[in-house]
């Protein structure tokens, strides 16, 4: 089923023009306004769980999976490593992402993103984040479960390369933050643009966060001067699930009715 807006509606498949479905941010301590709010505007979620009591997943998710949304899942626990070169403090991590990797088996979309390099005063050993995210892909993979590794703005993960790298090692896939890639120091230095990014990920790209750019806060595009490329790119591929990683629901709606009108007007 497509609406309005020209997406399929969540719990529909991708369509076979390869139309993404379009979700939107919705952390733990948001249940349930923000969940009934995408619920009512026929977005998709991409839930974000409080490490500290798993155990509201399941509540917070589950009455909305009855009535239809789809949901992934945002594994955001700065602080936890598991690249870390201190070594218990790695370990202390990935007993924290197993936990998560548990919680969230058989609840919705069995995808997660997960980061390395959130906590910036944290030393990352590049060899460590390898082993430690092959452990956690194929701890999930018993069960059922794809880890996306997400690119970030600042530090070792900004380096598009690098994610590919830990990517390939690992056997994990990607979660292009869009944001991310446009605004982040090594892009500018190396005069890349998001849609070679996309290029570099493709193969293993499974979702995208999208929003145009980021400072001190995520900002939502005014057009699709920035966008534009990018989507275009971005409809060349596989990747059907794009989630708005925006705050204010306005610039949310605004952000929809942009990449509708764009895409609507690609296809003809």
């Amino acid at each position: 089923m497509v609406a309005e807006h020209g997406f399929p509606e969540p719990g529909s498949k991708p369509l076979p023009n390869g139309l993404p479905l379009l979700a939107v941010s919705a952390k733990w301590h948001q249940f349930p306004n923000q969940f009934e709010w995408l619920l009512a505007h026929g977005f998709a979620m991409e839930y974000t769980p409080n490490r500290k009591d798993l155990s509201l997943l399941l509540d917070h998710t589950r009455p909305y999976l009855e009535r239809g949304v789809s949901v992934r899942h945002h594994g955001f626990v700065p602080g936890f490593e598991i690249g870390n070169a201190n070594g218990r403090k790695a370990e202390i991590a990935m007993q924290l992402h197993f936990r998560i990797l548990d919680a969230i088996q058989g609840i919705g979309e069995q995808v997660i993103t997960f980061h390395v390099g959130l906590t910036r005063l944290a030393k990352i050993d590049s060899e460590r984040v390898k082993d430690n995210l092959g452990r956690l892909v194929e701890y999930a993979g018993t069960r059922g479960i794809t880890i996306n590794l997400e690119n970030l703005k600042n530090g070792i993960a900004s380096n598009p390369e690098t994610i590919k790298e830990w990517a390939d090692a690992s056997g994990s896939m990607i979660t292009l933050d869009i944001g991310h890639a446009v605004s982040c120091e090594w892009r500018r230095v190396n005069c890349v643009s998001v849609p070679e990014i996309i290029d570099l990920f493709e193969d293993r790209l499974n979702e995208v966060h999208l929003y145009e750019q980021e400072t001190d806060r995520h900002l939502a595009p005014e057009n699709m001067d920035i966008l534009g490329p990018i989507i275009d790119r971005l409809m060349m591929t596989k990747c059907h699930w794009w989630t708005i990683e925006l705050e204010d629901r306005d610039e949310i709606l605004n952000t929809r009715r942009l990449v509708s009108k764009y895409v609507e007007a690609r296809k003809n």
